[in-house]
């Protein structure tokens, strides 16, 4: 009984734990991602990701993060970039408003 007190007790401080892990991207817009690789079996060994405002500046930023990437790869191993957007939907940046008179009741 008690142990199951205890276990209930420590589940929501479990939850608060993985939460705390995750990255902030507030006006974040873009995320750089490093893959390094294996060449002949192409398995990909390590990502690393970085998060810039903007696109432009992610795009302009690969040739400076490969120079500095490919001193840290592993043996034989090669390094390659890209730039992916977080531009959230339209739907969700912009809702569309709902007036009064076109709602239904239940």
């Amino acid at each position: 009984m008690k142990l199951s007190i205890i276990l209930l007790a420590l589940l929501p401080l479990c939850a608060w734990a993985e939460d705390s892990k995750q990255p902030r991207t507030l006006g974040n817009t873009a995320v750089l991602h490093l893959y390094y690789y294996a060449p002949k079996t192409l398995e990909v060994t390590y990502v690393d990701s970085y998060l810039f405002k903007d696109e432009g500046s992610c795009k302009d930023a690969i040739p400076k993060a490969l120079q500095i990437a490919t001193v840290y790869a592993s043996e034989g191993d090669l390094v390659s970039a890209a730039c992916v957007g977080m531009t959230p939907p339209e739907a969700i940046t912009k809702p569309k408003q709902s007036r009064p008179g076109e709602s239904t009741q239940l």
